[in-house]
């Protein structure tokens, strides 16, 4: 077809309807998609073109002959729905030519305005209703929406739903990989302070270790320029307190450093609208730093609020904000503010040399965003060269450079070179910042993903374990990182089948989040499974499958990628209490899904089918079972060693066939 998608709306909703346009026509499908047959054929780098703008329409009782051509050669149709779409005849009439053509599911709606349903609630003023009523003519249901209206669905967040919905993968496939994108820049702003300020982001940060490691970083910030001392001055006056016996010797959280700071600058140092321009910026950084994402955002923003701001300033604020921008996701916004801040920055009326790199660096995220590896490579590699003729080898800025670069060689599959320039970088950080800076946990945690890629499990559990005992000193033992250090562990753990040591980890972490984030977010797909595994390591069957099915409950609702692993391993459960014929069907299930979600990893169709030979063996079949895992033994051997998890128990089953 000539048209991957035909965006019908109303032409009040005509800004929404030209945003969508544009964020459906210039989204680069992920490289490891591209070549992949979907349901529009097979994929390149963008989508096929989508059908935006109808003609004038006259006053006739059909649609122009140009409209109804585009929706027959229309895949999919997206729906704006608004009160104005929802009364629009035309968009009505566009809705019942595409479902007159058979392609009823292929309609997907995005709910921009108004209040679903409305026309139908009693006690709802229907004037408010968002979907519009040939969607439910003929006994239609209501189809798949994604919902931007204030308080819901982030606008990139509903984008890549419609873009899993056209192309028939699933959302989880996408959303994690711009969630990666938003969590490696989310992981580099703390190291990209100015060089004038790096000493407020250690006074904040090293608080949380002992009130005399701040004095002393405040001490050496006296020996900096005129505007360096002011502002060391006021965050010395962040740790004083009215009655010295009120802290007792005991030691400041960074949080409540930055809460009384935030404060402070608000109600002070508006005669010195530079000072407080460049500080409240840097406050904004050191929150995100810490995980603070939308109050460091929301200070930056209001930073560039501030009036007679020096030309200098006014660029580190800029930078600060596109950095901001690129944390919403919203990548083309940030690349625009960071060309604009590095034209300034080279620029004579307001040189701010040494802020080109951290710009470049930002610039090349922003390709990484977009997977352009290479045009991302060619900016980090820039930031690297100009960071190294400047401060040498060993400066914490070159580690930030070295940290991009080996992320961008992990992507590409060059592991042990991006081990080597994050090694390099680790080192430089532990010499320069001490083993309690926020960015040694990053490097850990980042080393022990790629050893893990490289089967290095050894390794990894090694940096993991590591980066778990840095988060913990860092951040305290419940922040959300944490979960997230405590999950990998213990993963290498009951792969090698420590299920006791792995136990506590797991349960620590899925607490967390239950109590932090709810019992629904996606990331618990994983924690869940993962204690499930442990429990049924331990025996405790019982447990496990309750743990099972809370992992697909959630698995379901987010279409997340675990859905094929967590199917085989809830069957295996199943078909060991005589539950055979349960057993099966989610196995079948589950095999669909692994081939479809894990083309590159054929040993997670084998272990589908080896629980498959294990159901068969408990349900009396032992020659099917023979021969199913005859043919899986050898991706499941050629993966895994014979004394880890899945070694261990394809061992186990090859001995009740009488094998070796």
């Amino acid at each position: 077809m000539r048209y991957s998608a035909f965006i019908s709306y109303n032409h009040r909703d005509r800004a929404i309807a030209a945003w969508l346009h544009k964020a459906l026509e210039t989204y680069v499908i992920p490289k490891r998609l591209r070549g992949r047959q979907s349901k529009i054929g097979v994929l390149g780098t963008k989508l096929p073109p989508i059908f935006q703008d109808r003609e004038e329409l006259a006053a006739s009782s059909d649609l122009a002959l140009s409209v109804r051509e585009a929706l027959e050669q229309a895949f999919s149709l997206i729906v704006i729905c608004s009160p104005n779409g929802a009364k629009s005849r035309w968009v009505n009439e566009e809705i019942r030519v595409f479902t007159a053509l058979g392609r009823r599911d292929r309609i997907q709606c995005l709910i921009v305005d108004g209040v679903p349903h409305a026309s139908t609630t009693d006690g709802a003023d229907s004037a408010l209703e968002s979907f519009p009523p040939a969607l439910f003519e003929n006994g239609g249901a209501e189809p798949l929406a994604s919902d931007i209206r204030p308080g819901m669905d982030a606008r990139w967040s509903a984008k890549l739903k419609l873009i899993a919905g056209i192309i028939g993968v699933n959302y989880d496939e996408l959303r994690q990989r711009e969630q990666a994108r938003r969590t490696r820049r989310l992981a580099i702003v703390s190291g990209l302070l100015g060089v004038g300020f790096v000493f407020a982001l250690g006074l904040a940060v090293f608080a949380l270790v002992s009130r005399n490691e701040a004095v002393r970083q405040r001490d050496i910030a006296r020996q900096k320029t005129i505007t360096a001392e002011r502002t060391v001055d006021f965050v010395k006056s962040l740790f004083q307190v009215s009655d010295p016996s009120e802290a007792k010797g005991a030691k400041i959280t960074a949080r409540e450093i930055l809460d009384r700071g935030a404060v402070r600058i608000n109600q002070s140092l508006n005669d010195e609208p530079s000072v407080k321009a460049d500080l409240s910026t840097t406050l904004g950084e050191v929150y995100s730093g810490l995980g603070l994402f939308r109050r460091g955002d929301a200070i930056i923003r209001n930073s560039l609020l501030i009036k007679k701001v020096d030309p200098a300033t006014r660029i580190r604020q800029e930078v600060a904000y596109a950095e901001a921008k690129a944390r919403q996701g919203d990548y083309q916004q940030a690349t625009v503010f960071f060309n604009r801040a590095l034209k300034a920055a080279q620029g004579k009326d307001a040189s701010r040399d040494e802020l080109v790199p951290r710009i470049l660096v930002g610039l090349g995220e922003a390709r990484l965003a977009q997977d352009d590896l290479s045009g991302a490579e060619k900016f980090f590699s820039r930031a690297l060269q100009i960071d190294v003729a400047r401060l040498g080898n060993t400066h914490p800025d070159v580690a930030r450079d070295l940290e991009v670069l080996g992320w961008n060689d992990a992507l590409k599959g060059r592991f042990t070179q991006g081990r080597n320039r994050l090694e390099r970088a680790l080192a430089i950080r532990l010499r320069s910042q001490g083993n309690l800076h926020p960015m040694i946990s990053d490097d850990l945690t980042a080393l022990g993903s790629i050893a893990y890629l490289q089967r290095d499990s050894r390794s990894a559990e090694n940096y993991w374990r590591r980066a778990l005992t840095t988060d913990q000193k860092i951040l305290g033992p419940e922040h959300p990182d944490v979960a997230a250090t405590e999950n990998n562990l213990a993963r290498v753990l009951l792969e090698r089948r420590a299920f006791k040591e792995a136990k506590p980890l797991l349960e620590h972490a899925v607490a967390m989040i239950t109590r932090e984030q709810g019992d629904a977010l996606d990331e618990l797909a994983y924690e869940l499974d993962n204690l499930a595994l442990v429990y049924r390591g331990l025996g405790d069957d019982a447990r496990a499958e309750n743990l099972f099915r809370r992992a697909l409950t959630v698995a379901r609702i987010h279409k997340h990628r675990n859905l094929g692993p967590i199917l085989a391993n809830l069957a295996e459960v199943v078909c060991s209490r005589g539950d055979h014929r349960a057993g099966f069907a989610l196995l079948d299930e589950s095999r669909k899904l692994m081939a479809e979600n894990y083309p590159d990893d054929p040993w997670r169709v084998a272990w589908a089918d080896v629980v498959r030979g294990r159901c068969l063996i408990a349900s009396g079949d032992k020659r099917k079972a023979a021969a199913i895992v005859a043919a899986s033994r050898r991706a499941i051997s050629e993966r895994w060693p014979d004394d880890s998890l899945y070694g261990s128990y394809l061992r186990a089953l090859l001995r009740q066939l009488g094998e070796r």
